[in-house]
């Protein structure tokens, strides 16, 4: 399979939401079903944030011009990094890249232990107990995986009326992101850039940021945390460590098997053992 990226265009989104409401949809996950169990935030916004539920969000930011608002939209969800550090930080191996550079969260796996969710740099992962128990797994966007594997595009896509999004071969994706930021340079958008094709070893998910990454709340040059690095570098020192435990627990059994125990006996009399010999 080849290597795959979706390709967001914030100067030509409208934030009409269909692309999160498709993705609810086609992944099943559940919302409110009533208005009184929504918060009003005075917001367009719905919800604030990326939740167990929610694994794609459109993003509103409201800046004030002297000829009225300015609107900066974006789609929040996974990036689906090549150094992936909810990857590197998980330790049951829950995680992983698909051939086209997708990051999947495998549910069967996932032990709780919320590890991706901290070490994320763009707290991406979000958690939840499982109904019923006290047993919590993570959740996040696959890219719908399932469809792509298929040949067919993520369903965020599909729904997306203003083709804002794009679903590709990376390097096409790539090149098209950067020939819309000529194009938006020479209409005036002197801050328009590209985001994902370096960041964190190379992005699955490219973004057209028009007025700049910090007026579309990216992060600037993001990092792995120093901490998550370590954790995955300790992982095979770690498989190491736990062969040699188990290789010199089964040498003590080789080597106390072959050992045969002289028979003592106490007398209380006399205060003395008699120490029978070993076999």
């Amino acid at each position: 399979m080849a290597e795959t990226a979706i390709l967001y265009d914030a100067s030509k989104c409208t934030a009409c939401k269909g692309c999160q409401i498709a993705c609810k949809q086609w992944n099943q996950l559940p919302a409110p079903l009533t208005a009184e169990e929504y918060e009003f935030t005075k917001s367009y916004q719905g919800p604030l944030d990326l939740d167990p539920d929610t694994w794609l969000l459109m993003t509103f930011s409201e800046v004030s011009m002297d000829i009225g608002v300015e609107w900066n939209f974006m789609r929040h969800a996974c990036f689906h990094c090549t150094d992936a550090a909810c990857e590197m930080a998980c330790p049951v191996g829950a995680i992983s890249h698909k051939d086209n550079g997708a990051v999947v969260i495998d549910q069967d796996k996932c032990i709780g232990c919320q590890y991706c969710v901290n070490n994320c740099p763009f707290s991406i992962p979000r958690a939840k107990v499982i109904g019923g128990t006290d047993y919590a797994k993570s959740f996040k966007c696959w890219q719908c995986f399932d469809r792509t594997s298929a040949d067919k595009d993520p369903a965020c896509v599909t729904a997306c009326p203003t083709d804002a999004l794009e679903y590709g071969d990376r390097a096409e994706m790539v090149a098209k992101a950067k020939a819309r930021v000529d194009t938006l340079k020479e209409q005036g958008f002197d801050k328009a850039e590209i985001y994902g094709e370096n960041e964190v070893g190379g992005m699955h998910t490219i973004i057209v940021a028009h007025r700049g990454l910090e007026a579309h709340g990216l992060i600037r040059d993001p990092k792995v945390p120093v901490a998550t690095s370590l954790l995955d570098l300790a992982k095979p020192l770690s498989a190491v460590g736990v062969g040699v435990v188990v290789g010199a627990l089964g040498f003590s059994f080789a080597m106390g098997s072959k050992y045969k125990r002289g028979e003592h006996s106490y007398d209380e009399k006399t205060d003395t053992w008699t120490i029978g010999e070993v076999e």
